[in-house]
């Protein structure tokens, strides 16, 4: 499970600028059922390109960072390491509370998929970050690629998942061009949730990342 905090930890620079504006008098979680089910017997389960395996489940417990209301998932791995996850849906659009720090004291709210989907769908972040200590100006140009996508998950298919395609540009002066410093696509079953991830990115010397996971099974309570 090493291996998946870490890769947390570098591709928050990326989902990070992912983030956008809930409304300062809109901090409830208008409910995230709809495409990640919030029930404390569902449980899901992935496999990563590295060998990793892990499971998804929700606590049933909540919190409140920031004045804003999330639901409260976690990852344990097959050796029993455990990572926090938190989700929400404000301003109709869903959200991912990421940690930005080791200690896990610092968050940023992340949008990860807007409310109605549709191919075509894009939106926009750019911010001024710093990493290591390297400070460096980045942008991210998100869009829907896909309403009908199909994931293999043991010989049956899930389909009509949604597929956000994310691309990280960066560059380290105002007057710089940008760079093209690769993408995360990250899918979406509505009902089951989180069904696989790809990562494929490099930011300078600092960050040089390619890994994926997929859904291996699960369970959702009816």
């Amino acid at each position: 499970m090493k291996k998946v905090i870490g890769t947390s930890s570098i591709i928050v620079l990326f989902l990070s600028l992912m983030t956008g504006s809930c409304g300062k008098n809109n901090k409830t979680n208008q409910g995230i059922d709809a495409f990640i089910p919030t029930d404390t017997q569902n449980w899901w389960r992935y496999e990563a390109n590295d060998g990793t395996k892990f499971k998804r489940y929700y606590t049933g417990r909540d919190t409140v960072v920031n004045g804003f209301s999330f639901n409260l998932y976690e990852q344990i791995s097959d050796g029993g390491t455990i990572v926090k996850e938190f989700y929400a849906k404000f301003n109709g659009n869903y959200y991912s509370l990421l940690k930005i720090n080791d200690d896990g004291t610092a968050y940023v709210k992340s949008q990860i998929l807007n409310g109605e989907p549709k191919v075509g769908d894009t939106w926009e972040n750019q911010d001024n970050l710093t990493y290591n200590a390297v400070n460096f100006y980045a942008k991210i140009n998100s869009s829907i690629i896909s309403t009908t996508d199909t994931v293999n998950m043991n010989g049956a298919t899930l389909d009509n998942v949604v597929v956000v395609k994310s691309r990280l540009f960066a560059k380290y002066l105002p007057t710089d061009q940008w760079e093209d410093c690769g993408y995360v696509i990250q899918k979406f079953k509505k009902g089951v949730g989180i069904v696989g991830e790809d990562y494929d990115f490099h930011v300078g010397t600092f960050v040089n990342k390619t890994y994926n996971n997929r859904i291996t099974e699960y369970y959702i309570s009816k």
